[in-house]
């Protein structure tokens, strides 16, 4: 890898928070013009709102977890502890989870859809260049871990943790502030309802 892709690095991360945020107003102003065709009394839609629910509190808890362990020493060494020593990317994954609560609170199975397409095309992009990064300042040492260690799905029989670990409160309090932006579609989808309920915003699509 050539030596302005290492610097480049900082410019990538900005990029990728950028297209999320870009995404994410795209999102917004669909499900401010759009309705879920399940009605809320339907059994189907109570299931979804729950177990998109149950999701989202897995994700924010799991990004909290792997922060702790990380402790904003991702560029800093080749962490295998904890939720790092099943799979490379446990704060992407457990975003990944946030997402698909996200996506099924809405009730809206083509919203669910949109989101997990957008992760599954985005993401792995964003991953592959944050692993040549790693791997050209870690060399064989990350290597090795890419060859132990799944980049998306958790081998839980690869699990270790250490006896303690040190905590970077700074860190981890900016991860759950970061995280805990996945509470907030759900009192979102409740208001829009409410407001196209009243009329006070248009129904322009109905979505499965």
């Amino acid at each position: 890898m050539q030596e302005n892709s290492i610097t480049d690095m900082p410019k990538l991360l900005k990029a990728r928070q950028w297209h999320s945020r870009f995404f994410a107003v795209a999102i917004v102003a669909l499900l401010l013009v759009s309705q879920p065709r399940l009605t809320a009394d339907v059994l189907l839609r109570e299931a979804m709102l729950w177990l998109g629910y149950a999701l989202v509190i897995i994700g924010v808890l799991g990004r909290a977890y792997a922060s702790a362990y990380i402790g904003g020493r991702k560029n800093e060494t080749v962490m295998r502890d904890g939720p790092f020593s099943i799979v490379r990317n446990p704060l992407y994954v457990a975003s990944f989870l946030a997402v698909c609560g996200v996506g099924l609170q809405s009730g809206m199975l083509t919203v669910f859809i949109t989101l997990v397409a957008a992760f599954l095309l985005y993401y792995p992009l964003v991953v592959a260049k944050e692993e040549k990064f790693l791997y050209h300042r870690f060399g064989e040492d990350y290597a090795r871990y890419m060859q132990e260690v799944p980049r998306w799905i958790p081998n839980f029989t690869l699990w270790r943790e250490p006896e303690s670990i040190e905590l970077k409160p700074k860190f981890l309090r900016r991860t759950l502030m970061d995280a805990a932006i996945f509470f907030l579609p759900m009192p979102c989808f409740a208001l829009i309802a409410k407001l196209q309920a009243a009329a006070l915003l248009p129904v322009w699509l109905v979505l499965s």
